[in-house]
C-alpha cells in the first residue's frame, strides 16, 4: 500500500524563509525549523509541512498579505543551484522550458508546464497536496516567483496579460497591483497568462551584452561532481513506498532520533496504522530505521564527516547508541568504515 507523499526541495522554500526574516524579523527558528535543515538545501521537505509552515507565517505576521510584501525575494535564482542554472540562458524561452522540465526534480506531486491559446500562452502551476488558506499562500508564491522571471528578461516593467490563483482570496487589490493585471481566484490551477512573443522578445537585447553573453557561456561550461548529480535525482515516486519511507525519515531526523510515533504523526496515520501499512509491505520500523540511518551515515562519512558528527545529525543521543544500530547492519563499527575509506582513498593509492 502506498504512501501519498509530496515532496519539495529545502531549497524551493528557502527565498520565502528568507524574505520573511527580513521583512518580519521572524527566523525560521520561529517555525521550529532546526538550524540543520536550512544547512541542507537539497533535502526533501513533506509539501504537508511547507504548507503548515505556510499558514504559521500568516500567524506570527498578522499579515495575510505576506507573500506580497517579500515579493523581491521570490526569486528562481535564490534557490541557489549551481552557475544559476535555470537564468542563465538567451531568453526567456528556454528558461520557461528548464522550469517546465527540471523542477519535477525540485517538487514532486506537482507540475509545471505551458498551454497555449491562440497567441496567449499560459504558464501553469498545478499542485494537488495543498489546501484551505495554504494554497492560496503557495499559488502566490509560484505565480510571483515566475512575474519575478519573466520580468529578469523582459524588464521590471512586464506585466502579464492574466494571473489565475488558487485557493481562497487574499488581498485582491494588492495583488492586482503586483501583477499589474486582473487576476482570479479559486481556479484549479495557477496560471499567468503572457504574449507568445515574450518568450523571445527579451533575445536580442539580453544578449546585445557581451558581458552577458561570456556569462552564460562560462556557466554552461561548468559542470556539476558526481555527488552533486545524486542530489537531483533522488526525488521519489508515489508508488516506490520504500523511497518515500527513506525521505520521511531522513526528514524527522533532523528533529531527533525518528520513532514509530514520529513517523506516523507526519503521515497522519495512528500508530497501530503505520504499523499495519509498515507490514503489508514487508517492513518493521526498528530495520527500517536500521538501514535508512545505516545509509545516511555512509553519506556524511563519505563527506569526510566525524564519527561525532554523523552521530548528531542523525539525531543519535550519543555515539555509543549510533555505533552500536550502525555494526548491526554493517558489521563494523564507524571508526573501521571510515578507515576503510581512507584506505581507498584515490589519493592512498597514489
Amino acid at each position: 500500500m502506498a504512501f501519498n507523499v509530496s515532496f519539495i526541495r529545502v531549497c524551493c522554500v528557502l527565498p520565502v524563509l528568507q524574505g520573511v526574516e527580513e521583512r518580519y524579523n521572524i527566523t525560521h527558528k520561529d517555525l521550529s525549523i532546526p538550524d540543520s535543515l536550512m544547512l541542507e538545501p537539497m533535502t526533501l521537505l513533506p509539501f504537508s509541512e511547507v504548507a503548515m509552515w505556510l499558514t504559521k507565517i500568516e500567524l506570527l505576521t498578522g499579515d495575510s498579505d505576506y507573500m506580497l510584501n517579500i515579493q523581491e525575494y521570490l526569486d528562481i535564482g535564490r534557490f541557489n543551484l549551481p552557475n544559476n542554472w535555470f537564468l542563465a540562458t538567451p531568453d526567456l524561452a528556454i528558461t520557461f522550458r528548464r522550469v517546465n522540465y527540471a523542477m519535477a526534480c525540485f517538487h514532486s506531486g506537482a507540475s509545471y508546464y505551458g498551454a497555449q491559446s491562440n497567441k496567449i500562452i499560459k504558464w501553469c502551476y498545478r499542485n494537488d497536496y495543498v489546501s484551505s488558506k495554504a494554497k492560496s499562500h503557495d499559488s502566490l508564491r509560484v505565480a510571483l516567483t515566475l512575474l519575478n522571471t519573466c520580468r529578469y528578461f523582459l524588464g521590471a516593467d512586464f506585466q502579464p496579460k492574466k494571473v489565475m490563483l488558487s485557493g481562497p482570496s487574499i488581498g485582491q487589490l494588492g495583488v492586482e497591483q503586483a501583477f499589474g493585471c486582473k487576476v482570479t481566484w479559486n481556479a484549479p490551477l495557477t496560471e499567468m497568462w503572457l504574449d507568445i512573443d515574450s518568450l523571445i522578445s527579451s533575445e536580442q537585447d539580453f544578449l546585445s551584452s557581451q558581458s552577458t553573453l561570456q556569462q552564460i557561456k562560462k556557466n554552461n561550461s561548468n559542470s556539476i561532481s558526481l555527488n552533486q548529480l545524486d542530489s537531483y535525482l533522488n526525488m521519489p515516486q508515489t508508488h516506490d513506498t520504500p523511497k518515500v519511507l527513506y525521505e520521511l525519515v531522513n526528514y524527522i531526523r533532523f528533529y531527533g532520533l525518528p520513532t514509530v510515533d514520529s513517523l506516523a504523526d507526519l503521515c497522519g496515520f495512528s500508530r497501530q496504522q503505520l504499523q499495519r501499512r509498515l507490514q503489508q509491505n514487508g517492513f518493521s520500523f526498528t530495520e527500517l530505521m536500521r538501514y535508512i540511518l545505516g545509509n545516511l551515515a555512509i553519506n556524511y562519512m563519505l563527506e569526510g564527516r566525524s564519527v561525532s558528527e554523523v552521530s548528531a545529525l542523525l539525531g543519535y543521543a550519543n555515539v555509543r547508541s549510533f555505533s552500536k544500530s550502525f555494526q548491526r547492519l554493517h558489521r563494523q563499527t564507524p571508526t573501521q568504515y571510515i578507515e576503510k575509506l581512507h584506505q581507498k582513498s584515490p589519493h592512498k593509492r597514489a
